[in-house]
């Protein structure tokens, strides 16, 4: 198992316009709880206005999914549209 730190950077407290970085990630059986302990401290460093529009999140990828560099690109469809 892959757990990916993510921290969604918020435009106002909503949180419904966010942006999504992958901060770090951690591989193996205790993976979630590494990245658990990591998110309540980093949360702390947030100035109290950055905690209610920001937050981090732990994702957990299963190993057998593909990564994205793997996947299959999809192929190109040649249409043209007249209007």
């Amino acid at each position: 198992m892959t757990v990916f730190l993510l921290f969604y950077l918020c435009a106002d407290a909503t949180r419904t316009d966010c942006q999504v970085m992958r901060t770090d990630s951690w591989s193996g059986p205790h993976a979630y709880e590494h990245c658990a302990d990591v998110v309540p401290g980093l949360t702390e460093a947030l100035t109290a206005l950055n905690r209610k529009r920001h937050r981090f999140v732990c994702e957990i990828q299963d190993d057998g999914v593909k990564s994205m560099k793997n996947r299959a690109q999809p192929a190109f469809i040649n249409q043209a549209f007249w209007m």
